[in-house]
């Protein structure tokens, strides 16, 4: 194909993206441009120096002595993926899952002793050589926090990964423990490491029983604390909220009350809230209200969480498993998606693949009918909510991220796998495949018993 041998190109050089079909929410307005009866905008774009030079609409670019035709396939920015766990991720076979919250923590604890540097390197490594090859271009990790030792450890994986694969996929890191820790002794140096790595705050805000008032007095302290930390530092904050069915756990409103109490000014995200979906209408208008007037943002991580909840023995499940999405995005309020956990002791599967969580995201949500904005779940509102507004779109002067997809339509790029996707990063295409997982095996020593 004419796409196949011509994307090889420097840097530097100057290559038109002629015949292109980029979904309008996606991209920057382009005066005098055609949209597709799907909303796509039909574009021609103008790549140099790694950066888009130009967006004109079909046939209206200028010479250029590089031109690709695209022949009206889509062409995306790349992905952005804001809930993963990294360090956890690609432990099967060593690990089995079961399928459960409470059993994927206790494996995960039972593979701790196995995470020295070379093993958290490897698995990282897979991770992001998959996210990569697939188009992401920005990953908010989730970094085990639990004790300022283990954090450590853990952190200075995360800047080895950074430090490699700069360039090729940015990498942001967020704390994740238990409320309590953040009115231990080691709180503030926990702070402080997490600033010192670029990283951000969070916890797990369901480990905290109501108090005997029936009151969540102590979360609303280690919230308070929380807040108080990120402020002196200028941190954002993002929080594991309510990852299951039990309506007695339902901290979203503490959490808002919180940040109303402490003026902090930061981005905040809630990922999760599964438990939302499940409550009254009243109860879930009330919350978003409140969500809204605090300035809340959300992350759903619709595949593991269809995977985990309401997991009976025997019994197929009765819902699905993930947050309102839908309410929360007629609220007004952002909502992005996530990859979170990958091929670990919390879930099974996975690739690292933000396209099919983005195809899953829609279908359980039933986020179509219109589609309008479910586009941007992946990519500009994750983006922004990161601090990464230069990621996530088509816009001039925008870093050329970008993937093209052979479909020439909205719903046959939904409905067929695009494997054979050619990703662009700065301009220049990737060539980097997707890492074998016997490899990985192989070095991380797992012998297959069959060929041994």
């Amino acid at each position: 194909m004419q796409i196949d041998s011509n994307l090889t190109l420097p840097v530097t050089g100057r290559l038109l993206l002629a015949k292109a079909r980029v979904p309008a929410e996606l991209t920057d307005p382009v005066p005098g441009a055609t949209k597709d009866a799907e909303g796509a905008l039909l574009l021609d774009v103008l790549i140099e120096g790694g950066r888009v030079a130009g967006l004109f609409a079909m046939g209206n670019a200028p010479p250029v002595d590089r031109v690709v035709d695209l022949a009206g396939r889509h062409l995306w920015p790349a992905f952005i993926d804001m809930h993963t766990h990294l360090d956890c991720g690609h432990a099967i076979p060593r690990v089995r899952p079961d399928g459960t919250i409470h059993g994927g923590f206790s494996l995960t604890t039972e593979d701790w002793p196995r995470w020295s540097d070379e093993d958290l390197a490897l698995r990282m490594d897979f991770g992001l050589a998959c996210a990569h090859a697939h188009g992401v271009a920005a990953i908010r990790s989730h970094v085990d926090s639990e004790t300022l030792a283990y954090s450590q450890h853990h952190w200075r994986a995360l800047e080895r990964a950074r430090t490699k694969w700069a360039g090729k996929v940015d990498l942001q890191g967020v704390t994740i423990c238990a409320m309590e820790a953040w009115v231990g002794d080691d709180a503030r140096a926990l702070a402080d490491l997490a600033a010192d790595m670029g990283g951000i705050l969070g916890g797990v805000t369901d480990t905290l029983d109501r108090g005997e008032n029936g009151t969540y007095d102590a979360l609303a302290h280690a919230l308070d604390r929380l807040f108080a930390l990120a402020k002196e530092r200028g941190l954002d904050v993002d929080l594991h909220v309510d990852q299951t069915e039990d309506l007695t756990a339902f901290t979203i409103p503490e959490i808002a009350r919180a940040r109303l109490r402490s003026g902090f000014q930061g981005k905040v995200v809630l990922g999760h809230c599964v438990n939302l979906a499940l409550m009254p209408p009243k109860v879930i208008e009330g919350t978003l209200a409140l969500a809204r007037e605090a300035d809340l943002a959300f992350v759903s991580m619709p595949t593991p969480m269809m995977y985990l909840m309401d997991r009976k023995q025997g019994r197929t499940p009765r819902w699905r498993g993930v947050t309102a999405a839908n309410e929360i995005r007629a609220a007004g309020l952002p909502l992005a998606i996530g990859g979170d956990n990958c091929r670990d002791a919390w879930y099974a599967y996975g690739d690292h693949d933000m396209l099919d969580t983005l195809k899953q995201a829609i279908r359980i949500f039933q986020a179509d009918e219109p589609l309008t904005g479910a586009l941007t779940m992946a990519s500009r509102v994750p983006a922004d909510l990161i601090g990464r507004p230069d990621l996530g779109r088509i816009g001039v002067g925008l870093p050329a991220n970008l993937v093209i997809f052979q479909a020439r339509s909205l719903n046959v790029l939904l409905s067929r796998d695009q494997a054979d996707r050619i990703v662009l990063n700065h301009g220049r295409r990737v060539t980097d495949g997707l890492p074998l997982h016997h490899e990985l095996e192989q070095a991380l020593g797992l012998a297959d018993p069959v060929l041994s």
